[in-house]
């Protein structure tokens, strides 16, 4: 299992961001939906709970015009980074924690 792993891991690392997002949202309850979601959580993504959007702090090199501390989501619908143009407040209080979403092995 644990080659499997690692085969996962330096994969994904090389995905584009839409295709990570592809594996998260099309296949849910697999083993690649969570290392998916790792793997974005390396990028300095994060997960909202409640609006089940990934948003991320804009910065010059996502191609996205922002200010200090705004943020980018993913829009599903769209299927491109857009900029969230809600409260800030709205944003920080769902975000899950990397611990969260950490693939998590169970010992054999």
């Amino acid at each position: 299992m644990g080659d499997k792993i690692s085969l996962y891991s330096s994969h994904l690392s090389k995905f584009q961001l839409e295709t990570l997002f592809y594996i998260f949202y099309a296949m849910p309850k697999d083993v690649l939906q969570a290392y998916s979601a790792q793997e974005l959580y390396n990028r300095d993504w994060q997960y909202h709970q409640d609006l089940k959007l990934w948003f991320k702090r804009g910065s010059s090199t996502d191609g996205i015009s922002t200010t200090n501390n705004q943020y980018i989501y993913f829009d599903i619908k769209l299927w491109e980074c857009r900029l969230f143009s809600g409260p800030h407040a709205d944003v920080t209080g769902g975000l899950l924690p990397e611990d969260e979403i950490r693939v998590k092995l169970q010992a054999a």
